[in-house]
């Protein structure tokens, strides 16, 4: 049987999958957008950020280990709720400051998930009175991890904005990982996730001072 005919075959073959395999490692170990956010992922535990409880209400900060199944690294943020207080704003998770510029586009992203199905708000807001909004979502939390995440374009230059994470009104333990701010659209960087687009409130930006109560 004459077979000088295959070797170009196999050689072909080959190639087809090295070019495949390369270009699919390519889009996977393309550098992700650099975090402005510090200790996104809570390996040096509450480093860089903050939390706050109104007086109606009780909350323990923490962070957990493998038992929570961390996203990204070897922890995460556990915020167990005792007491709810009486506005989604009585309980608070945030980080400030940290500058954002006037026309550019950003991306606040998160994974999130709580003890039985929930709502809680993410935002991006000045630090400080007026409290002009950025970005203003509620989103749905259930048992299972999903990543969340929200593009605003910037209306000024603000020196010392916050991102922040509300979840008062609702006595249900909540558990987040893998927290984002970054230039430009919406950037995957783990493989296989399936994340939840969410849209702006509104497009405008919001006064704190009018929201507070809701």
């Amino acid at each position: 049987m004459n077979t000088t005919n295959r070797i170009p075959i196999y050689i072909c073959c080959l190639l087809i999958l090295v070019g495949l395999f390369g270009v699919a490692t390519l889009a996977y170990t393309a550098k992700p957008p650099e975090n402005i956010l510090k200790n996104g992922d809570f390996d040096l535990n509450l480093e860089g950020w903050h939390h706050w409880t109104h007086e109606t209400a009780t909350a323990l900060f923490q962070t957990e280990g493998k038992k929570a199944e961390p996203i990204v690294g070897k922890k995460v943020i556990y915020v167990k709720i005792s007491k709810a207080g009486n506005a989604v704003w009585h309980v608070q998770l945030y980080q400030q400051p940290f500058t954002l510029e006037k026309g550019t586009t950003y991306t606040y992203s998160l994974w999130a998930k709580s003890e039985v199905p929930r709502t809680v708000k993410m935002r991006i807001l000045h630090q400080g009175d007026p409290w002009n909004e950025y970005a203003n979502k509620q989103i749905n939390l259930s048992e299972a991890w999903k990543e969340f995440f929200v593009t605003f374009k910037m209306p000024a230059d603000d020196v010392s904005s916050r991102a922040d994470i509300i979840m008062g009104s609702q006595k249900v333990d909540v558990w987040f990982d893998h927290i984002r701010v970054y230039e430009g659209e919406f950037v995957s960087d783990i493989e296989d996730a399936e994340p939840q687009s969410v849209e702006l409130t509104n497009k405008l930006t919001t006064t704190w001072a009018t929201l507070k109560d809701l």
